[in-house]
């Protein structure tokens, strides 16, 4: 008994004195370390630097709590900085584990789509991040049994809180003090994954806000004239032959002229699953089928991480999504040389069709500015019998959709957005599920990869019944159809993937899995071409110069170019690049085959080169597309506005 009073002083002591700040400090510090290792240090061994600069703020942090009157009011300012910290850290590890990104500022404004989130959340949550909230559950606990009591003062200064705010600015700013740090690249490309390895989490957040109040500022080119200097610098480094994949490719230009174009965007369809089976047993046997007697495009990249909107955005302007997916409820006003406005210009009819509701990433607001004839969103169709959540199944989708185009002697252009295989892949509300869902995904099942994996069936028997339909309307021999996965599906690191995908757990290759997370599933059917594989890298925004070449149409404006004669390299809009053997994550070079980092001092001299080449394009279409996307550089430049 008189060892737990000893124990039970002994704690008093410790939460009603200034050693209070010092155990904050240390849970805190504990904590984001823990965030580090489950996030962005998942792959790699966390930096002594990172551990220092985030020491260093903790210590700012907590050393005004010092200066408060002892008791009562240290102790409530402690518990509630750290618990806005642990509530910080922990959104923060579910959004990564969901998006393999980290949260922004940005992402308050889609708030609107909270039931999608939602929906997700409980696959994201994990035992430990119980640890997040131990110490206030065991605070608690003792305070509630009065196991420990808390001396009382009435005593409040306002210098104390001055400073613990204060203590937080200067510590966020200093930030930019750290010569390593990468708040933007090259002034413009934003590396959340580096400044926040170099910058801290918290000092990250800092800029993450300070870039969403100032994100005018942050371009490359301010005007028109400037822009359009570095875009035709662009289009001379892709005119020349030396630089490009070589491609037969002028035998592809006006191929598929006034020829009928449907353009299916499949839901989290990643180019994994492709050709891939699970006991026995093909996941995707249409999209095999039609993949591999057509067009097969093995090497397609999402120009982004982040929304279906942000991969709707890439293949309609040619151009990236801002990182945050601001693209739609942001800049949906801005003009563009969008897919639509050519295909009007060559005589089409355009029709777009989404089973979700019209407010959803402001679709209703983006489809309005476009030259698009018949805009169909879930209210429009008749059977509205299965829902997934809130839209309408992709098989009631396909199954109408067809019926609903106009009767017109114009060539068509059909847009056609599937859902229902989104994240959290659980396929809730479909009808007699086990005839539509073929696969047994055996020890996976009840998993996030065996969920994703039957989402992934599913998603092909609905494309399978699409070509039917097309067939049963005489529209599918003399047609051309272009099928594409919108972004990720599984995120990176997921141990059951790793398994699935042949890799040892415990020594991956990281530099594969950048790769696979944003390598899509992407093929195309165009009449009289057959068994044609690309494996060169393209990406998103290369989708619409493909097609003006095909059906010879008027293009202006594209960052990207034709699959049919691409570049050496693709990047994603926050500065990592692809090539055919390398990977670039916005710092260091990797090689895709063994995941070991390049010396480039040791590099053959042409090879070299070719890399740096790579990077400094990249970076100039990125810099490009972010100052279009900001300062609506195209308006009153293009023939036709939106």
């Amino acid at each position: 008994m008189k060892g737990i009073n000893k124990l039970k002083q002994g704690m008093e002591y410790v939460l009603s004195s200034r050693w209070f700040a010092l155990l904050i400090g240390l849970i805190i510090l504990f904590k984001t370390i823990f965030f580090y290792g489950n996030t962005v240090f998942k792959n790699d061994t966390i930096w002594l630097w990172s551990i220092r600069q985030t020491s260093c703020f903790i210590l700012i942090l907590v050393f005004p709590i010092l200066l408060f009157p002892k008791s009562t009011r240290r102790f409530e300012v402690g518990i509630i900085l750290d618990f806005l910290i642990s509530l910080l850290l922990f959104a923060d590890e579910l959004y990564y584990t969901y998006a393999s990104n980290i949260l922004s500022v940005m992402q308050t404004g889609n708030m609107q789509y909270k039931d999608e989130i939602l929906a997700a959340i409980p696959t994201l949550l994990d035992q430990s991040h119980i640890l997040y909230f131990l110490d206030f559950i065991i605070i608690a606990i003792l305070l509630m049994t009065k196991l420990v009591r808390i001396q009382q003062t009435r005593d409040f200064k306002w210098t104390p809180v001055l400073l613990t705010f204060a203590g937080i600015v200067f510590c966020c700013s200093s930030y930019h003090l750290i010569p390593e740090s990468l708040e933007l690249v090259n002034g413009y490309i934003y590396s959340k994954y580096n400044s926040v390895r170099y910058g801290t989490i918290y000092g990250y957040h800092f800029v993450d806000v300070k870039n969403a109040i100032t994100n005018h500022k942050n371009v490359a080119y301010a005007t028109y004239d400037e822009m359009m200097e570095a875009y035709q610098d662009l289009k001379k480094m892709k005119q020349n032959k030396d630089n490009l994949v070589h491609w037969d490719s002028e035998k592809y230009t006006g191929i598929a002229k006034n020829k009928n174009v449907f353009v299916v965007q499949l839901e989290s369809v990643q180019q994994f699953v492709i050709d891939a089976k699970i006991n026995d047993q093909e996941i995707t046997p249409n999209l095999n089928r039609f993949f591999n007697e057509n067009i097969f495009v093995t090497n397609m990249h999402a120009s982004s991480y982040t929304t279906t909107a942000d991969s709707e955005h890439s293949f309609i302007t040619s151009i990236y999504p801002s990182e945050n997916g601001e693209a739609f409820s942001k800049y949906y006003s801005n003009t563009y040389d969008d897919i639509f406005k050519l295909y009007k210009k060559a005589g089409y009819t355009n029709v777009y069709a989404h089973g979700n509701y019209d407010t959803f990433w402001n679709r209703k607001n983006v489809f309005s500015k476009y030259a698009i004839d018949n805009v169909f969103f879930i209210h429009d169709f008749q059977d509205t019998s299965e829902l997934i959540r809130t839209y309408l199944s992709d098989e009631l989708l396909y199954r109408q959709i067809l019926g609903m185009l106009p009767e017109t002697n114009s060539p068509l252009f059909v847009d056609i957005v599937a859902a229902s295989s989104h994240k959290p892949f659980d396929l809730a509300g479909i009808q007699n599920k086990e005839n539509k869902v073929t696969i047994d995904v055996g020890k996976y099942k009840g998993t996030v990869l065996g969920d994703y994996l039957e989402a992934m069936n599913y998603a092909d028997y609905t494309f399978g019944i699409f070509l039917q339909e097309l067939q049963v309307k005489g529209l599918y021999e003399d047609s051309v159809i272009l099928a594409y996965g919108d972004h990720y599906g599984m995120t990176m690191y997921d141990e059951d993937l790793l398994e699935f995908l042949g890799e040892d757990k415990q020594n991956y290759n990281a530099a594969r899995m950048q790769f696979e997370f944003s390598n899509v599933a992407c093929g195309m059917k165009i009449p009289g071409v057959q068994n044609v594989k690309i494996d060169a890298p393209v990406s998103k925004v290369d989708i619409k110069p493909t097609l003006a070449q095909i059906c010879d149409l008027d293009d202006t404006f594209s960052l990207g170019t034709s699959i049919f004669e691409p570049k050496p390299y693709v990047c994603v809009n926050n500065g990592k690049i692809i090539t055919q053997q390398y990977y670039y994550d916005a710092e260091n070079w990797f090689d895709l085959a063994t995941g070991e980092k390049l010396d480039e001092q040791k590099l053959d001299e042409n090879l070299r080169n070719t890399l740096d080449l790579a990077v400094e394009y990249a970076n100039k279409e990125i810099g490009i597309s972010m100052s279009v996307l900001t300062e609506n550089l195209l308006k009153n430049h293009l023939e036709g506005e939106n």
